[in-house]
Protein backbone atom coordinates (compact mmCIF):
# COMPACT_ATOMS: atom_id res chain seq x y z
CA UNK A 1 0.00 0.00 0.00
CA UNK A 2 0.87 3.55 -1.13
CA UNK A 3 2.48 5.92 1.76
CA UNK A 4 -0.88 7.21 3.52
CA UNK A 5 -2.26 9.32 6.78
CA UNK A 6 -1.55 7.38 9.71
CA UNK A 7 -4.81 8.59 10.85
CA UNK A 8 -8.16 8.36 8.73
CA UNK A 9 -11.54 9.47 9.79
CA UNK A 10 -14.30 7.34 9.52
CA UNK A 11 -16.72 9.55 7.90
CA UNK A 12 -13.68 10.72 5.19
CA UNK A 13 -14.41 6.70 3.89
CA UNK A 14 -18.05 6.79 3.10
CA UNK A 15 -19.85 6.70 -0.10
CA UNK A 16 -16.20 6.85 -2.31
CA UNK A 17 -15.75 5.00 -4.85
CA UNK A 18 -13.77 1.96 -4.86
CA UNK A 19 -11.72 1.23 -7.83
CA UNK A 20 -9.13 -1.69 -8.93
CA UNK A 21 -5.81 -0.50 -9.36
CA UNK A 22 -5.05 -3.04 -12.14
CA UNK A 23 -8.00 -2.96 -14.11
CA UNK A 24 -9.57 0.28 -13.18
CA UNK A 25 -12.65 -1.43 -12.81
CA UNK A 26 -15.42 -0.14 -10.56
CA UNK A 27 -17.32 -1.91 -7.38
CA UNK A 28 -19.23 0.66 -6.44
CA UNK A 29 -19.21 3.12 -3.62
CA UNK A 30 -18.07 2.24 0.17
CA UNK A 31 -20.96 2.18 2.10
CA UNK A 32 -20.10 0.71 5.63
CA UNK A 33 -16.46 0.18 7.62
CA UNK A 34 -16.66 -3.79 8.88
CA UNK A 35 -15.41 -3.21 12.66
CA UNK A 36 -15.14 -5.20 15.40
CA UNK A 37 -16.21 -2.98 18.35
CA UNK A 38 -14.83 -5.56 21.01
CA UNK A 39 -11.60 -4.89 20.22
CA UNK A 40 -11.92 -1.12 18.79
CA UNK A 41 -10.50 -2.28 15.46
CA UNK A 42 -11.72 -1.76 11.96
CA UNK A 43 -11.40 -5.05 9.72
CA UNK A 44 -12.56 -4.30 6.59
CA UNK A 45 -15.31 -2.45 4.95
CA UNK A 46 -18.40 -3.03 2.43
CA UNK A 47 -19.66 -1.27 -1.06
CA UNK A 48 -22.51 -1.48 -2.53
CA UNK A 49 -23.31 -1.21 -6.19
CA UNK A 50 -26.25 -2.72 -8.82
CA UNK A 51 -30.02 -1.20 -8.60
CA UNK A 52 -30.50 1.11 -5.59
CA UNK A 53 -27.14 -0.25 -3.80
CA UNK A 54 -28.47 -4.33 -3.72
CA UNK A 55 -25.21 -5.81 -4.50
CA UNK A 56 -22.89 -6.11 -1.93
CA UNK A 57 -18.99 -6.71 -1.77
CA UNK A 58 -16.23 -6.98 0.59
CA UNK A 59 -12.99 -5.97 1.61
CA UNK A 60 -10.41 -6.45 3.81
CA UNK A 61 -8.62 -3.97 5.13
CA UNK A 62 -5.01 -5.07 4.09
CA UNK A 63 -6.73 -5.11 0.73
CA UNK A 64 -7.01 -1.25 0.52
CA UNK A 65 -4.24 0.14 -1.95
CA UNK A 66 -4.44 4.02 -1.58
CA UNK A 67 -7.02 6.61 -0.15
CA UNK A 68 -7.44 9.49 -2.70
CA UNK A 69 -9.54 12.94 -2.64
CA UNK A 70 -12.17 11.34 -5.02
CA UNK A 71 -11.92 7.39 -4.47
CA UNK A 72 -10.56 4.35 -3.25
CA UNK A 73 -8.24 1.99 -4.53
CA UNK A 74 -7.72 -1.53 -3.88
CA UNK A 75 -5.18 -3.97 -5.13
CA UNK A 76 -7.63 -7.54 -5.72
CA UNK A 77 -11.21 -8.59 -6.19
CA UNK A 78 -13.92 -8.17 -3.66
CA UNK A 79 -15.67 -11.12 -1.93
CA UNK A 80 -19.67 -11.30 -2.30
CA UNK A 81 -21.38 -10.93 0.76
CA UNK A 82 -25.22 -10.22 1.67
CA UNK A 83 -27.60 -7.27 3.19
CA UNK A 84 -28.20 -9.31 6.21
CA UNK A 85 -24.36 -10.14 7.30
CA UNK A 86 -24.17 -6.04 6.19
CA UNK A 87 -26.63 -5.06 8.98
CA UNK A 88 -25.06 -7.43 11.66
CA UNK A 89 -22.05 -5.58 11.77
CA UNK A 90 -21.35 -3.58 14.85
CA UNK A 91 -20.43 0.07 14.99
CA UNK A 92 -20.17 2.45 18.16
CA UNK A 93 -21.01 5.27 15.88
CA UNK A 94 -24.76 6.93 16.99
CA UNK A 95 -23.97 5.58 20.28
CA UNK A 96 -24.43 7.65 23.28
CA UNK A 97 -22.09 8.39 26.10
CA UNK A 98 -22.56 8.29 29.75
CA UNK A 99 -20.50 8.47 32.77
CA UNK A 100 -20.64 6.05 35.37
CA UNK A 101 -21.91 8.46 37.91
CA UNK A 102 -25.19 8.36 35.66
CA UNK A 103 -24.87 11.36 33.46
CA UNK A 104 -25.39 11.24 29.83
CA UNK A 105 -22.66 13.65 28.46
CA UNK A 106 -22.76 13.30 24.73
CA UNK A 107 -23.17 11.25 21.62
CA UNK A 108 -20.59 9.18 19.03
CA UNK A 109 -20.99 10.76 15.72
CA UNK A 110 -16.94 8.97 14.26
CA UNK A 111 -14.05 7.93 15.29
CA UNK A 112 -10.28 7.85 13.91
CA UNK A 113 -8.21 4.86 13.07
CA UNK A 114 -5.24 3.55 11.98
CA UNK A 115 -4.85 2.35 7.87
CA UNK A 116 -1.71 0.00 9.05
CA UNK A 117 -3.35 -1.81 11.77
CA UNK A 118 -6.72 -0.79 11.67
CA UNK A 119 -6.94 0.23 15.84
CA UNK A 120 -9.86 2.44 16.35
CA UNK A 121 -7.44 5.27 18.07
CA UNK A 122 -9.97 7.52 19.32
CA UNK A 123 -13.90 7.83 18.68
CA UNK A 124 -15.09 11.52 18.08
CA UNK A 125 -18.05 12.58 20.43
CA UNK A 126 -20.30 15.66 20.83
CA UNK A 127 -22.02 16.95 23.74
CA UNK A 128 -24.28 19.18 22.30
CA UNK A 129 -27.83 18.11 21.25
CA UNK A 130 -27.30 19.61 17.85
CA UNK A 131 -24.64 17.31 17.12
CA UNK A 132 -21.11 17.74 14.96
CA UNK A 133 -22.03 20.19 12.86
CA UNK A 134 -22.95 22.82 15.56
CA UNK A 135 -21.14 21.48 18.89
CA UNK A 136 -18.04 21.16 19.90
CA UNK A 137 -15.84 17.86 19.03
CA UNK A 138 -13.95 15.70 21.79
CA UNK A 139 -11.92 13.00 21.30
CA UNK A 140 -12.49 9.74 23.40
CA UNK A 141 -9.68 7.35 23.43
CA UNK A 142 -10.81 3.89 23.39
CA UNK A 143 -8.94 3.09 26.46
CA UNK A 144 -11.28 5.00 28.22
CA UNK A 145 -14.58 3.01 27.27
CA UNK A 146 -15.37 0.78 30.52
CA UNK A 147 -18.12 -1.05 28.98
CA UNK A 148 -21.16 -0.34 26.20
CA UNK A 149 -23.98 -2.80 25.00
CA UNK A 150 -27.69 -1.52 24.34
CA UNK A 151 -26.48 1.50 21.88
CA UNK A 152 -24.74 2.93 25.18
CA UNK A 153 -20.90 3.76 26.30
CA UNK A 154 -20.03 3.98 29.94
CA UNK A 155 -16.52 6.12 30.20
CA UNK A 156 -15.31 7.79 33.62
CA UNK A 157 -17.06 10.72 34.88
CA UNK A 158 -13.69 12.48 36.24
CA UNK A 159 -12.34 11.91 32.51
CA UNK A 160 -14.82 12.66 30.86
CA UNK A 161 -14.14 16.50 32.00
CA UNK A 162 -10.73 15.99 30.33
CA UNK A 163 -11.14 14.62 26.50
CA UNK A 164 -9.18 16.99 24.36
CA UNK A 165 -11.37 19.09 22.23
CA UNK A 166 -10.84 17.78 18.38
CA UNK A 167 -13.30 20.91 17.03
CA UNK A 168 -14.49 23.36 18.60
CA UNK A 169 -18.30 23.98 17.79
CA UNK A 170 -20.37 27.01 15.94
CA UNK A 171 -21.85 27.84 19.92
CA UNK A 172 -18.05 27.99 21.36
CA UNK A 173 -16.71 30.34 18.42
CA UNK A 174 -19.55 32.72 19.20
CA UNK A 175 -19.22 32.52 22.76
CA UNK A 176 -15.02 33.63 22.14
CA UNK A 177 -16.16 36.11 19.25
CA UNK A 178 -18.49 37.34 22.12
CA UNK A 179 -15.84 37.42 24.68
CA UNK A 180 -13.51 39.29 22.54
CA UNK A 181 -15.86 41.92 21.38
CA UNK A 182 -16.60 42.64 24.88
CA UNK A 183 -12.32 42.93 25.21
CA UNK A 184 -12.35 45.41 22.60
CA UNK A 185 -15.16 47.63 23.87
CA UNK A 186 -13.46 47.97 26.94
CA UNK A 187 -10.05 48.55 25.18
CA UNK A 188 -11.87 51.14 22.85
CA UNK A 189 -13.76 52.31 25.69
CA UNK A 190 -10.56 53.19 27.56
CA UNK A 191 -9.20 54.38 24.19
CA UNK A 192 -11.74 57.15 24.60
CA UNK A 193 -11.64 57.93 28.00
CA UNK A 194 -7.88 58.64 27.81
CA UNK A 195 -8.58 60.71 24.37
CA UNK A 196 -11.32 62.55 26.02
CA UNK A 197 -9.00 63.43 29.07
CA UNK A 198 -6.06 64.42 26.65
CA UNK A 199 -8.72 66.85 24.84
CA UNK A 200 -10.00 68.18 28.21
CA UNK A 201 -6.56 68.75 29.41
CA UNK A 202 -5.68 70.12 26.05
CA UNK A 203 -8.52 72.05 25.87
CA UNK A 204 -7.49 73.76 29.70
CA UNK A 205 -4.23 74.85 28.38
CA UNK A 206 -5.58 76.22 25.71
CA UNK A 207 -7.94 77.83 27.74
CA UNK A 208 -4.97 79.13 29.78
CA UNK A 209 -3.06 80.65 26.79
CA UNK A 210 -5.86 82.80 25.85
CA UNK A 211 -6.40 83.96 29.44
CA UNK A 212 -2.88 85.16 29.43
CA UNK A 213 -2.65 86.59 26.36
CA UNK A 214 -5.67 88.61 26.97
CA UNK A 215 -3.91 89.83 30.16
CA UNK A 216 -1.02 90.40 28.26
CA UNK A 217 -3.42 92.80 25.60
CA UNK A 218 -5.03 94.61 28.71
CA UNK A 219 -1.45 95.28 29.98
CA UNK A 220 -0.08 96.90 26.90
CA UNK A 221 -3.16 98.51 26.34
CA UNK A 222 -2.91 100.15 29.86
CA UNK A 223 0.83 101.21 29.42
CA UNK A 224 -0.59 103.07 26.00
CA UNK A 225 -3.12 104.52 27.91
CA UNK A 226 -0.85 106.00 30.70
CA UNK A 227 1.74 107.14 28.33
CA UNK A 228 -0.97 109.40 26.75
CA UNK A 229 -2.47 111.00 29.55
CA UNK A 230 1.50 111.83 30.49
CA UNK A 231 1.84 113.24 27.09
CA UNK A 232 -1.46 115.38 27.39
CA UNK A 233 -0.06 116.67 31.14
CA UNK A 234 2.82 118.05 29.52
CA UNK A 235 1.58 120.57 27.13
CA UNK A 236 0.43 124.13 28.91
CA UNK A 237 -3.34 124.64 29.70
CA UNK A 238 -5.38 126.76 27.28
CA UNK A 239 -6.23 130.29 29.52
CA UNK A 240 -9.58 131.34 30.03
CA UNK A 241 -8.39 134.25 32.02
CA UNK A 242 -10.73 138.06 32.54
CA UNK A 243 -6.73 139.79 31.88
CA UNK A 244 -6.47 138.10 28.30
CA UNK A 245 -8.78 139.39 25.64
CA UNK A 246 -11.10 137.30 24.19
CA UNK A 247 -11.18 136.80 20.37
CA UNK A 248 -14.32 138.69 20.19
CA UNK A 249 -13.20 141.91 21.99
CA UNK A 250 -11.40 142.80 18.80
CA UNK A 251 -15.13 144.24 17.21
CA UNK A 252 -15.91 148.03 17.52
CA UNK A 253 -19.13 147.85 19.60
CA UNK A 254 -19.99 151.69 18.26
CA UNK A 255 -19.90 150.41 14.90
CA UNK A 256 -23.90 150.51 13.75
CA UNK A 257 -25.02 146.79 14.26
CA UNK A 258 -27.45 145.82 10.94
CA UNK A 259 -30.76 146.13 11.12
CA UNK A 260 -33.70 144.02 10.64
CA UNK A 261 -35.67 144.95 7.46
CA UNK A 262 -39.21 145.04 8.25
CA UNK A 263 -41.46 142.93 5.67
CA UNK A 264 -43.22 145.62 3.52
CA UNK A 265 -46.89 146.07 3.66
CA UNK A 266 -49.10 145.28 0.80
CA UNK A 267 -51.01 148.92 0.43
CA UNK A 268 -54.46 149.10 0.99
CA UNK A 269 -56.78 150.31 -1.77
CA UNK A 270 -59.33 153.12 -0.84
CA UNK A 271 -62.96 152.09 -0.72
CA UNK A 272 -64.60 152.86 -4.13
CA UNK A 273 -68.20 154.36 -3.72
CA UNK A 274 -71.14 152.09 -4.54
CA UNK A 275 -73.08 153.43 -7.13
CA UNK A 276 -76.78 154.95 -6.51
CA UNK A 277 -79.28 152.00 -7.17
CA UNK A 278 -81.44 154.96 -7.90
CA UNK A 279 -78.84 156.13 -11.23
CA UNK A 280 -79.25 151.81 -12.31
CA UNK A 281 -82.98 152.21 -11.90
CA UNK A 282 -83.97 155.41 -13.31
CA UNK A 283 -83.86 155.07 -17.21
CA UNK A 284 -84.93 158.84 -17.74
CA UNK A 285 -81.38 159.66 -15.96
CA UNK A 286 -79.57 158.77 -18.64
CA UNK A 287 -81.45 160.56 -20.99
Amino acid sequence: MSKQPDAVKHSDLLNQVVLERRSMQEFGQLEVLWTYPQMHRVLGFICRSGWLGSKKTAFNLDQLDAIGANGILVNSKPVDTDAEKVRQIESLVGWEVWTDNGERTGKIIDYLFDLETGEIEHYLFTSNSLGGIAGSIYMLPFNYILSFGNRRVLVPAGAARSFALYREGIQEKFSKVTELLKEEKIHLTQDVRSLFGQAKERAKLVAEQAREKARTVVEQVDGLIDDIDLDDASQPPVSTSRNEPAPWDDWDIDAPKPSVQEPLKKPVKPPQPKPSKDLWDDDDAWL
